[in-house]
């Protein structure tokens, strides 16, 4: 049985803000986005990973209110990882962060984990915590039009080994990894490991087999090209997979998103350099462009804090809007603001929804597209449309479909001056500010041609021009 979906009545080719998430599938006609029934689907979201070894805590985090606060932004993107493999000693470093964290799988015993614990049985599962977080937050996160990808694996380096799941002192089914084998192409060469990871992913497919707004990722940042390519083909040929979507990539492992047999492809930073500037965002936006080959490519972790980024809570909005003008999916993913600044796991700092900029940065994104009816899926890149002068630093990123529709990210300080690639015709244009989700100017019309010069308010830190041909 799927989840019901619900039909905006003033457009049916735009997510509306309250719609369930139904049946996501991949557009056939413009393969870099999605379709949900009569619609037309960009992903644009802020997440937790962590969310199911959090869930309720004693600093005011609570899962359901972390799905309102998303809804109550527009917001229809989610990454959550299954389950967590590893950091067992962390819930008793900070137990009032994770005071219910949760495995899905028995803790059986004989013996003690490294947690103090009973050992785990890698081949039984603890069925509450598929009925009582699983299932219960895909299906309210479906009831608020929300999609969720669901991360299947990762794996571990030098100590943090010790304490996965995965390690023979935690578990009692005696696998024999050393560190960085978990999701290695030798794992292909261990039965009994292969057994226990085919096991758990027949039990994930067969637990959200209802729910078609779920997008399966193989793993976070790990697997042998082989390894990947396996579970990819595992999946997808798997009778308990309700027909659903399989992405796979990134920058740390060696399988190529771009020619393996996935649906989509997964970029996080790799080639498009450190996460701290606006040069950082105009190089992940180029790279980011190379990642578009037939499938829709999602950007779906960068954050602030961490691997040297920013604390500068205007970055995500900016990140959101290269991703989307490189014809792209956004996913802001931090496990900080729920717990404090971010710095560390516990600061003594209540929980707390993400700063407004964050959220509005996604919403003001996704309300330009509903409420201007924008045609994004027939768009395409083209940053070769446009350039700009100004008196500082900046740059532009374009989508268009030429001859009818032209939406041109400006990053940086200004006023500035675009120049404007139209075609023949009669358009009108006007200033849009992501910050505030408001147009800053009447529309302009003006006649179309070889090059045509805008000048715009003066602005910091980001604007959008807006041009469409009369009557489209």
């Amino acid at each position: 049985m799927r989840i019901a979906k619900a039909v905006c009545p003033v457009t049916v080719w735009l997510l509306c803000a309250g719609a369930a998430a139904g049946d996501l599938t991949i557009c056939p006609q413009h393969p870099y986005y999605f379709r949900d029934g009569d619609r037309h689907v960009v992903l644009v979201g802020v997440s937790d990973r962590s969310l199911f070894a959090i869930w309720e805590n004693q600093k005011g985090f609570s899962w359901r209110k972390y799905l309102d606060d998303l809804a109550a932004h527009h917001l229809n993107y989610v990454r959550q990882d299954v389950c967590s493999w590893g950091e067992l000693l962390t819930p008793l470093k900070y137990p009032a962060q994770l005071a219910n964290a949760a495995w899905p799988f028995a803790r059986t015993g004989p013996g003690l984990a490294i947690d103090g614990k009973p050992k785990f049985d890698l081949t039984q599962f603890d069925q509450s915590y598929f009925d009582q977080r699983f299932k219960p937050f895909l299906r309210e996160a479906a009831e608020r039009g929300i999609y969720v990808e669901l991360t299947l694996f990762e794996d571990f380096k030098g100590r943090a080994f010790s304490q996965s799941l995965y390690a023979d002192e935690n578990n009692i089914n005696r696998i024999g990894l050393r560190p960085r084998q978990a999701t290695s192409d030798s794992s292909l060469d261990n039965p009994r490991l292969m057994a226990i990871q085919h096991a758990y992913v027949n039990k994930v497919l067969t637990e959200s087999a209802e729910f078609g707004h779920v997008i399966y990722e193989i793993a976070n940042e790990a697997g042998g090209s082989r390894w990947v390519a396996h579970m990819v083909d595992y999946i997808h040929h798997h009778p308990a997979h309700p027909g659903r979507l399989v992405s796979a990539g990134e920058q740390t492992t060696s399988f190529d998103p771009r020619r393996g047999k996935n649906d989509i492809a997964v970029k996080h930073r790799g080639g498009g350099g450190l996460y701290a500037t606006d040069s950082d965002v105009r190089d992940h936006h180029t790279a980011l462009l190379r990642f578009r080959v037939d499938r829709p490519v999602s950007h779906n972790e960068y954050f602030l804090f961490a691997n040297r980024s920013t604390d500068n809570v205007n970055f995500p909005r900016k990140m959101m809007w290269a991703d989307f003008t490189a014809g792209g999916h956004s996913n802001f993913y931090d496990f900080t603001f729920w717990r404090g600044t971010g710095r560390t796991l516990d600061e003594g700092q209540a929980s707390c929804t993400p700063p407004q900029e964050i959220l509005r940065g996604g919403q003001y994104l996704l309300d330009f597209l509903t409420q201007n009816a924008v045609k994004f899926w027939v768009m395409t890149p083209h940053d070769e449309l446009a350039s700009l002068a100004g008196e500082g630093k900046a740059f532009i990123f374009t989508l268009a479909k030429p001859g009818e529709e032209y939406i041109c990210y400006v990053l940086g300080d200004g006023p500035v001056t675009v120049s404007l690639c139209l075609t023949n015709g009669v358009f009108t244009a006007r200033w849009y500010d992501p910050k505030r989700g408001q147009f800053l100017s009447p529309a302009q019309r003006l006649e179309g041609g070889d090059s045509r010069v805008f000048h715009s308010p003066a602005f910091r830190q980001d604007i959008v021009l807006y041009a469409r041909k009369s009557g489209s």
